[in-house]
């Protein structure tokens, strides 16, 4: 069936090579786990492994439209519109291989308010005839230990052989919780496909449950490798469920010419894979994944993604000790990330421009930055995280020198420009000065200017003066003369009428006497 590429696409993320050995595609990986939309938010990883042919993909589709009709109670209402996805075609060939994922994540508020990314997984079969035990286990384990909801897909019923390839990760489950222990592994669901025995337990997770208690029970009857077996099965994750679905109808199983047109899919199968898909999916019933404890966002899924691919890609099944160990380098390697990215951020937004402050507040975060290292829940002994702890100081360390000593360069550059501005400034205080005084020197030789034409005018209007007082003495002078020449004519008249005056005087006071 082909997958519509508007939707996405499922990509291989872990192949099986010729020789038996895994490699992670870390390209297409990374362009899924680390865009820039989904990278910081939390994960939930639903999976689908089991046995070959028995229908993985097929139920996968139903998960994608699930998803692509963003949760909604009619998503599967209209039978017009084919399944598509994960491919999947009728037969007895394997058509799965390897781990894929499908390329565009889903975002889901749950009912808190939290935005959480989720992401379909679909894994190879399990025991067909091209792969070894050892391959297969691999798969299921890599399966388990990368989901939050891992979904074991079983034909029929529930049998011995499908809890003993549990083993693995339940060993692996046994060591991590002996060493943490926090239950190690979340969510797993016995999906019992073409249940066909309904008269004794009723399609669904209510007759699931019945059938899963019967077959993990513990009887003292039981053989002490089957009864630890189930111990650690039932202590390894935090919710064991079973859901017993009807067969799909013959079409769909044996019909190659089937496209996904609902049409041909049984009522009762749509029916309960409905049930099903809500109880497995409705954003209340995700689970978030969580390693130790903490949920983990899609950049720190990348770091395990390769750690395991790492422990599992040289061909053996290594041993449990062994991806415990490399859980714990990836678990360290996350809580370093974290712990340096706390520390940037609160770095970038330390003010600059003063050395001290910056030294101190380096000093402070440094200690918040390693306690929160330290409160991070980490797998591995303390020499692991005592390493990582060390990286983490001389990584940081290493970031403020450099943030340092640009600062310190910055704050000589800009003393060089400011002892500069005050050079500048000086020597403009200086010209101004020099100009102040030619100004001052000039208004002097203004004013001795102004008092010297002052004192030239005065003297000037003096001199003026002095020749109009010349003038008018003159003419004065002159008119004088005139007058005198004029009164020089008249005075032998007057003469004469004077004398006659004086004598008639002299002789009347002669008489008198």
């Amino acid at each position: 069936m082909a997958c519509h590429e508007n939707y996405g696409k499922a990509v291989q993320i872990l192949q099986l090579n010729d020789d038996h050995s895994f490699s992670l595609n870390e390209s297409q990986l990374e362009a899924i786990l680390l865009d820039d939309r989904v990278k910081d938010k939390p994960v939930a990883v639903v999976s689908v492994a089991g046995t070959y042919r028995q229908g993985k993909s097929f139920l996968l589709a139903f998960f994608l439209r699930f998803f692509q009709n963003k949760c909604q109670s009619e998503w599967l209402d209209n039978p017009r519109i084919p399944l598509g996805g994960f491919e999947w075609k009728p037969g007895s060939r394997l058509h799965t291989t390897g781990i894929l994922l499908w390329s565009v994540p889903f975002l889901v508020t749950t009912p808190e308010g939290e935005e959480v990314v989720v992401l379909l997984m679909d894994t190879q079969g399990s025991f067909d005839c091209k792969s070894t035990v050892e391959e297969c286990t691999t798969i299921f384990a890599l399966s388990i230990m990368i989901s939050s909801v891992q979904v074991y897909n079983i034909f029929r019923n529930i049998q011995e052989d499908h809890l003993q390839h549990l083993q693995f990760s339940s060993e692996y489950g046994r060591l991590a919780q002996e060493e943490t222990g926090v239950v190690p592994f979340q969510r797993l669901v016995f999906l019992v496909r073409d249940w066909p025995f309904n008269e004794e337990a009723d399609f669904g997770a209510e007759g699931g449950h019945s059938v899963l208690q019967e077959c993990l029970k513990i009887m003292d009857e039981q053989h002490d490798e089957l009864r630890g077996l189930r111990r650690q099965i039932w202590s390894c994750f935090s919710q064991i469920d079973c859901f017993l679905m009807p067969r799909p109808g013959d079409k769909v199983e044996t019909d190659y010419c089937f496209e996904g047109s609902l049409m041909d899919v049984d009522n009762n199968f749509k029916q309960k894979v409905q049930e099903l898909v809500h109880w497995l999916l409705a954003p209340e019933n995700l689970a978030p994944k969580k390693i130790n404890g903490q949920k983990i966002t899609c950049e720190e899924l990348m770091k395990y993604f390769r750690a395991y691919a790492a422990a599992f890609q040289g061909g053996t099944l290594p041993s449990p000790k062994t991806v415990l160990q490399a859980t714990a380098e990836a678990s360290n390697m996350a809580a370093k990330e974290k712990a340096t990215n706390f520390y940037l951020d609160a770095m970038n937004r330390v003010p600059r421009g003063d050395l001290d402050k910056l030294l101190e507040s380096h000093a402070e975060l440094l200690e918040e930055t390693t306690q929160l290292f330290k409160r991070t829940p980490k797998f591995g002994d303390e020499s692991v995280s005592q390493s990582y702890l060390g990286a983490l100081t001389t990584d940081l360390l290493m970031h403020f020198e450099r943030i340092y000593k640009q600062e310190e360069q910055f704050f000589l550059i800009e003393k060089g420009k400011d002892e500069q501005r005050q050079r500048e400034r000086e020597t403009e205080r200086q010209r101004e000065e020099v100009r102040q005084r030619e100004r001052e020197i000039h208004r002097v030789k203004e004013e001795e200017w102004a008092l010297e034409m002052e004192s030239e005018i005065e003297s000037e209007y003096e001199t003026q003066e002095a020749i109009e007082q010349m003038q008018l003495i003159v003419s004065k002078r002159q008119w004088i003369s005139k007058q005198i020449s004029r009164l020089s004519c008249a005075s032998v008249v007057i003469t004469m009428i004077i004398i006659p005056i004086g004598l008639y005087d002299l002789i009347a006071k002669l008489r008198k006497a």
